[in-house]
């Protein structure tokens, strides 16, 4: 009884309790995450439950992030060592953030480490601009749909409303208060695993 697995491919009661613990994850979603995955590569996990799955596999378990137009960001974040590969553990970590039942403030903090493009812990006009042209998507034949320009003029309102620092940037805290006071904010940055 003392590895993390019954006699079934799944998790033992212990481990599953402190996931539940952890996470903002119910037992139910845990299992269902553990069995999507072993549904994957077959009895990988109970061989090593650190096992890094690769974007491309973890888009067919989740297809929500699949048309994310921020999926690179979110597995970015996501990926406990920057490798484009998540553990059991990161994908948890993943499901729990977007899990209806992460408090708005954790998603928001969340939510600000994936819209950081750039990694500097702050929310500049450039990360903004990426934003906004990713928001706005492209046409049929993979054009930018907002050009540059247009991009920088909703950035830069964006950032006047936003910014209260002076700094020119949205910091952190600055970003979780706006967003943690945005009814559609929490319904728009979460999804049901299935």
């Amino acid at each position: 009884m003392g590895n993390s697995f019954s006699n079934e491919n799944t998790l033992s009661e212990k481990a599953l309790h402190e996931y539940v613990d952890l996470t903002y994850l119910t037992k139910s979603e845990i299992r269902q995450i553990y069995k999507l995955l072993d549904d994957l590569e077959p009895g990988i996990l109970k061989q090593n439950l650190h096992y890094r799955f690769s974007v491309e596999q973890i888009d067919k378990i989740l297809p929500q992030i699949q048309c994310n137009p921020f999926r690179d960001a979110i597995y970015r974040v996501f990926s406990s060592r920057q490798d484009a590969r998540l553990s059991f553990e990161d994908i948890l970590d993943l499901c729990s953030a977007f899990s209806a039942n992460c408090p708005r403030g954790v998603r928001a903090a969340w939510a600000f480490e994936i819209f950081d493009f750039d990694g500097d812990n702050q929310v500049s006009l450039d990360d903004l601009i990426e934003t906004v042209r990713r928001l706005a998507g492209s046409d049929e034949r993979g054009q930018a749909r907002i050009d540059r320009q247009r991009a920088e003029n909703v950035a830069r309102m964006i950032l006047q409303e936003v910014e209260f620092s002076g700094t020119g940037n949205i910091t952190s805290q600055e970003f979780v208060n706006v967003l943690s006071r945005i009814p559609d904010f929490a319904h728009a940055f979460q999804f049901k695993i299935n």
